[in-house]
């Protein structure tokens, strides 16, 4: 069947993906507050929406499909007071209570108001989840939904990656406002919501139910902010820019990173008075002017080697705590559109983001600064979403929804105009030679060495031409998605749900390294077949000149993914019982080898495409059972299990054409090569936990879990069959399993004399064959056996942490709070929060030896680098301005300056040093130099381990930024 009418039957069937609903429930009774009968009829209504219910003969109510947010809920009822609660939240796919008590008419007040505190348990979550809502975001010293999730239990962030009980970063799915914002080619998130617009972050670190796919290790969903009844307006500003301080300058202990935000948001009825057609607009932009690392200062002048004739010195000075030309500046915009004319309620979203950096330039680079790389990404999302409600008891919702990112890396002069870039006349035009490098004059004493040239044996390039290997390289990603749910409420107890999701990508790739290969890959136009031009190129969905096209042997790939999924959650007072079922569909619009040990190639040295077959669509039932047991109103305990599918990056499987033939015909060592046919990566996980609250304020969780994941990527060599035409060749395939286990333990205090907090600590042992898919390759290139294996041994994972944890302290005085004096109060309205996070070392492996020579010590990552602590810290100070509402604050991150360690040289466990110089070839080279000794050893350390050590050995030093919000 012709894969367009697969598709077409696919939608039939499953209706029209990777969204989910973005709404909650609340239930409850009423109930006469004297004799506690229920009462018939109350009338339930959330205020400022159109949302309500009344009461049954039960005095039972179910009100759906509730967008999450902060409510004030009122009962009324014929000759009763009115009662309302405030502080109502709701959150995402959770089942919220609020239960009513009215009392007599004779009652003296004529509306009973209750502020409802924090909950510290929900009876129905059935599985680990984290809820962070915008009131905690606001006050937290951390900025961005990576950081607020790096802090909760099961998470480890490795290099700005999130890795959740154990999984690969790329088993993260990451929502915004139910949209999958993944990169499906790469992994990780293609959009960040803005701070100010988040109403609420919700993770789950597994256990989720039928409804959620595509995620093995965790799910991060942001719900937006919507407009409201009343017309509001924030303003927020930040910088580290201090009068007086210059770039490299010490202040407070750490730098001036050039660092500013502007953020914005307004919302309210499009039409004055007329609540059902609202909207949200935000909008920031954020500038740095260098990432946030610790930086050495290098400043050498008149260095020399003694037997250098042509330049007899350097010159050199490099900034402390500055990364030249590292810029990045970004502009996001979201919004949303929502119009109730009940039954119906449509919701229009969207949002784009624009980022803009360069790679930056080292001290080896500085004549070169502004050739850095040039990265310019695109990324745009729109949904609609439509909810029908059929009655009191049921409701249907389709989603539609469109995403495309767009991600460039360019010379910042030639951009796009990749025939310029080997062009010897462009190049001259900025002072530059057709290889990238700059034109000096060799007899000037323009203080730098010649290109390529040593010092001290040393290679030093302070000329080295195209920065950071330059190339010119785009992604390009498209997807339509949509989906179809229908929930029916059977009373209070019983809710049934199903629904089938569906998604289109389309991707394109081109990517090509080298001036020359660039400008001879332009000028070849006349090449009866452009695959000859060069086999280096990796382009799909781009012809060989960047161009798009649409078929052919460069056409695009279109996987598919699709899903239908029927879950039945029944919530009683002593138990809680979610059982579901999903089939997933995964069509990864790959071709294989008939027989991959004897590929065939055509005349002009490509893989014949006669030869390749379809790789079959993968379909799955994946079981999930939820239970919780609300043994009291206090004690809870839950369970979990559950089947999870997901295919790993698209990245393993997609190469183009040309490159896809050079590396098998090569038979060359490649560290990042092709997979064909791979199967989606299967895990198993178990999970089983205890709630506890203690009196009116503190409760705890503790969780215990287990994983086990199967068919994970790993690198290994497909050997040739006796008489084939291509050598061994490198390639994926599913070989790599791993196993998790560990407990969490959260605490969390309700505010309680100005005082609230939050505690996790997670015990985790993340065991298995391979960290990533290529951490093999090495084992494989340097194997002294010709026979393939599979490792049978699990080791610690790079990305393993055995403890790690977070402590949040918020403390907070409320209006007209506080000491007095001279008659003000003047701590009124002042808060600090203290977030406190450890973590013990990653996991490594000794080795001896240097460049490829490397001979291991001791067993795979038996080593670890030593713990981690950080503390941030926020201070604020509100008050009003005349009708505007003002807060002052200042944030501190990494307050106490500490140089974390994240990584350090093998070969020596320190990073600092990587003991070259203690080695014999190290003590030769020393002696060989005689009186240069000392210099050449001070110069080895600072020129050659200074921007190694720097970049990624250590974390983020201090960071002091002053802002100010305002909001009306």
């Amino acid at each position: 069947m012709p894969k367009f009418n697969k598709i077409l039957v696919l939608l039939l069937i499953l209706f029209p993906v990777f969204t989910f609903a973005q709404t909650g429930k609340i239930v409850g009774t009423v109930s006469d507050k004297e004799n506690g009968e229920a009462l018939l009829g109350a009338n339930v209504l959330i205020e400022g929406t159109s949302f309500g219910a009344a009461t049954n003969e039960n005095g039972d109510f179910v009100i759906l499909s509730v967008p999450p947010g902060t409510y004030t809920i009122k009962a009324r009822y014929i000759g009763f007071r009115e009662v309302e609660i405030q502080n109502i939240k709701v959150s995402v796919n959770l089942t919220t209570e609020v239960n009513f008590e009215l009392p007599t008419e004779s009652y003296t007040t004529d509306i009973v108001t209750v502020v409802a505190p924090k909950p510290l348990i929900r009876k129905n979550v059935t599985n680990s989840t984290a809820i962070v809502d915008k009131e905690t975001i606001k006050n937290l010293p951390v900025r961005g939904v990576n950081a607020l999730v790096s802090n909760q239990a099961g998470v480890v962030n490795q290099g700005g990656n999130i890795y959740v009980r154990g999984s690969r970063m790329d088993a993260v799915a990451y929502y915004v406002d139910g949209v999958l914002v993944n990169n499906p080619v790469f992994g990780g998130s293609q959009a960040a919501p803005i701070q100010g617009a988040i109403e609420e972050v919700q993770f789950q670190a597994g256990g989720y139910s039928a409804e959620f796919g595509g995620a093995n290790g965790g799910i991060i969903s942001t719900t937006t902010r919507g407009g409201g009844e009343k017309y509001n307006f924030s303003f927020d500003g930040a910088t580290d820019n201090f009068p007086g301080i210059e770039v490299g300058d010490d202040f407070l202990g750490g730098y001036i990173y050039g660092y500013s935000l502007m953020e914005f948001t307004v919302s309210g009825p499009v039409l004055p008075g007329y609540k059902n057609l609202r909207f949200f607009i935000a909008g920031d932009n954020t500038f740095k002017r260098s990432p946030t690392n610790f930086q050495n200062e290098i400043d050498f002048q008149g260095v020399y080697t003694p037997t250098l004739t042509l330049r007899d010195t350097l010159s050199l000075s490099y900034p402390k705590g500055y990364i030249v030309n590292a810029a990045s500046n970004s502009y996001r915009l979201s919004g949303n559109l929502t119009y109730e004319m009940q039954p119906l309620t449509l919701k229009l979203s969207g949002s784009l983001d624009y980022n803009e950096s360069n790679n930056g330039a080292g001290w080896q680079n500085l004549p070169m600064e502004d050739r850095a790389i040039l990265s310019e990404s695109n990324t745009i999302t729109t949904s609609l979403k439509v909810t029908h409600a059929i009655n009191a008891q049921s409701f249907y919702e389709v989603i539609g929804a469109f995403y495309h990112d767009l991600y460039i890396s360019m010379d910042p002069y030639f951009k796009h105009d990749v025939h310029l870039y080997g062009d010897s006349v462009a190049n001259a035009a900025i002072k530059t030679t057709s290889d990238g490098y700059p034109v000096y004059n060799a007899l000037s004493p323009d203080g730098y060495f010649e290109s390529g040239s040593t010092l001290y044996g040393l290679l030093v390039n302070p000329t080295s031409g195209w920065l950071n290997n330059m190339l010119y390289r785009k992604q390009k990603t498209q997807s339509f998605e949509g989906k179809a749910n229908f929930l029916y409420q059977i009373g209070k107890n019983h809710e049934f749900k199903t629904g089938g999701e569906f998604k289109y990508y389309t991707i394109r790739r081109y990517s090509l390294g080298g001036a020359n290969e660039i400008a001879l890959t332009a000028r070849t136009n006349g090449d009866s077949d452009p695959r000859n031009v060069y086999d280096g190129l990796d382009n799909y969905g781009y012809d060989v000149f960047g161009n798009e096209v649409d078929d052919g042997v460069y056409a695009p790939k279109h996987p598919v993914m699709a899903a239908f999924y029927i879950q039945d959650k029944m919530e009683y007072s002593d138990l809680v019982f979610n059982l579901g079922f999903r089939l997933d569909y995964i069509d990864i619009d790959s071709q294989t080898p008939e027989n991959i040990h004897n590929i065939q190639f055509d005349s002009e040295g490509f893989i014949d495409e006669s030869t390749l077959k379809d790789v079959d669509p993968v379909m799955h039932v994946s079981p999930r059972l939820g239970l919780s047991f609300p043994v009291t109103d206090r004690t809870v305990f839950h369970a979990q299990y559950g089947k999870f599918i997901q295919q790993s990056r698209l990245r393993d499987v997609y190469i183009g054409p040309n490159l896809i033939s050079n590396i098998v015909k090569g038979g060359l060592a490649y560290s990042a090569p092709v997979g064909y046919g791979l199967s989606p990566e299967k895990t198993t996980q178990y999970e089983f936990g205890f709630r506890q609250q203690f009196g009116e304020n503190f409760a705890f969780d503790i969780t215990g879990f287990y994983k086990d994941i199967k068919d994970q990527v790993q690198i290994r060599q497909h050997y040739a069959d006796q008489g084939a035409s291509h050598l061994a060749y490198y390639a994926y395939v599913n070989g790599d399993f791993a196993t998790t286990k560990g407990f969490e333990v959260k605490l969390d205090l309700r505010r309680t004399n100005r005082l609230s907090g939050t505690f996790n600590y997670t015990f985790s042992n993340a065991l298995g064959t391979g960290s990533n898919s290529s951490s093999s390759f090495r084992t494989v290139w340097q194997s002294p056996t010709n026979e393939p294996f599979f490792p049978m041994q699990i080791s610690p994972l790079d990305f393993n942490r055995a403890h790690s944890g977070a402590l949040n302290l918020d403390y907070r005085f409320t209006q007209d709070d506080g000491p007095e004096l001279f008659g003000q109060k003047i701590l009124s309205r002042f808060g600090a929060n203290l977030l406190f996070s450890f973590a013990s070392g990653f996991n490594y492996t000794r080795w001896e030896g240097f460049g490829n020579s490397r001979i291991p010590q001791e067993t795979l990552n038996a080593s670890t680098t030593p713990w981690t602590y950080t503390i941030d810290l926020r201070l604020d100070k509100s008050f009003e301005v005349g009708p505007l509402d003002m807060n002052v604050y200042l944030t501190i991150t990494n307050l106490l300056n500490t140089k974390n360690i994240l990584g350090v040289f093998n070969t020596s466990g320190d990073p600092y040093d990587d003991g070259y110089l203690n080695t014999e070839e190290g003590q030769a080279k020393l002696a060989s130099y005689a009186q240069y000794g000392e210099e050449y050893a001070e110069i080895y350390k600072k020129f050659y381990l200074a921007d190694i050590y720097d970049s990624g050995h250590f974390g983020t030093p201090r960071q002091v930024r002053v802002g100010f919000r305002l909001e009306y």
